[in-house]
């Protein structure tokens, strides 16, 4: 049964919904801490539903699972003069995980979400188990096919017009962005209307902020390879805890192509998925929870052979 309810991260207040391994819920008070738990971290337009076919799965195999509506998503707010830096994002991320009352977690990032989880990753790896990236390209966009990130960057615009228009554009990026449309209800595209038309200046800093540094690094690494004169850059820190890349092989907007990157900078294998666009986890959600659990095996409950889905 899923438990809801509002955890602190930082100074963000994020509503979180709960499933898996009896006992700690939010708004609990608890005194242990476990290595039993994964947090989904979704993308745009979505909130933590997205996770609805991934996290029973995950719960079934013996983790306490927890999917937060980001910060500026749902029914997570903004706090006012918040930063969207990748170190406040990471830090605010490594809060809620202690707040799960977890040591430690296995943490999964899916679009904006990869980003967050990947700074986690590099900033707290003592807080994170292993780590998933999901159709997220880190460091590198291509605009050519990301070309919405540019018209997101416009002063005023988009604001007014999520605002006017929320559920016509959820529905239409939806579309653009996934090779199987039929995953998406007309019920899911309510929800995710919902989750982004009440305060777009809460999610819009992810395209303003996080696509802009992307946009700079790549310009700069693009100008000392072709600069003899210039030292080449310096590579990526390495990643101190395991990770995996889960990526749509017909993802039209975040095309493979640039998976092959992330996995490398991450020192990760790459795990294609056939026939699934951008929203891997509602277009192929079982072969996404098999890839999570063929990284982070087994949880406690399971091998000890408890019922995990009080």
């Amino acid at each position: 049964m899923w438990r809801e309810g509002y955890v602190l991260g930082g100074s963000t207040r994020f509503f979180v919904r709960v499933l898996g391994t009896p006992g700690w819920a939010p708004g609990e008070a608890s005194a242990e801490r476990d290595d039993e738990l994964i947090v989904l971290l979704h993308g745009w337009p979505q909130d933590g539903t997205s996770w609805r076919y991934v996290a029973p799965v995950l719960a079934d195999a013996g983790y306490r699972v927890a999917c937060p509506d980001l910060k500026g998503f749902g029914r997570t707010m903004a706090p006012r003069g918040t930063r969207y830096d990748p170190e406040t994002l990471g830090d605010e991320i490594s809060r809620l995980i202690r707040n799960l009352h977890a040591r430690k977690a296995v943490l999964v990032g899916h679009d904006w979400g990869g980003p967050v989880a990947v700074a986690t990753a590099f900033r707290h790896p003592g807080m994170v188990r292993a780590l998933v990236v999901a159709s997220a390209p880190i460091r590198r966009i291509d605009l050519r096919r990301a070309w919405h990130i540019p018209l997101l960057n416009l002063p005023l615009v988009p604001e007014l017009a999520f605002k006017l228009a929320p559920r016509q554009l959820v529905a239409a990026g939806l579309r653009h962005a996934s090779a199987r449309p039929e995953a998406f209800t007309s019920e899911v595209v309510d929800q995710y209307a919902g989750a982004i038309a009440g305060h777009p200046r809460g999610w819009l800093p992810y395209y303003r902020e996080l696509s802009r540094r992307a946009v700079l690094e790549a310009t700069v690494r693009r100008v000392r390879r072709r600069t003899g004169f210039l030292p080449d850059p310096q590579p990526p820190n390495r990643l101190r805890v395991p990770a995996s890349v889960i990526w749509g092989e017909d993802d039209p907007v975040t095309p493979i192509s640039l998976a092959e990157g992330v996995a490398r900078d991450l020192d990760a294998p790459l795990v294609g998925i056939p026939g699934a666009g951008h929203f891997v986890q509602e277009e192929a959600p079982l072969a996404v929870a098999e890839a999570i659990l063929d990284l982070a095996g087994p949880g406690a409950y399971a091998r000890a052979g408890q019922d995990t889905t009080r």
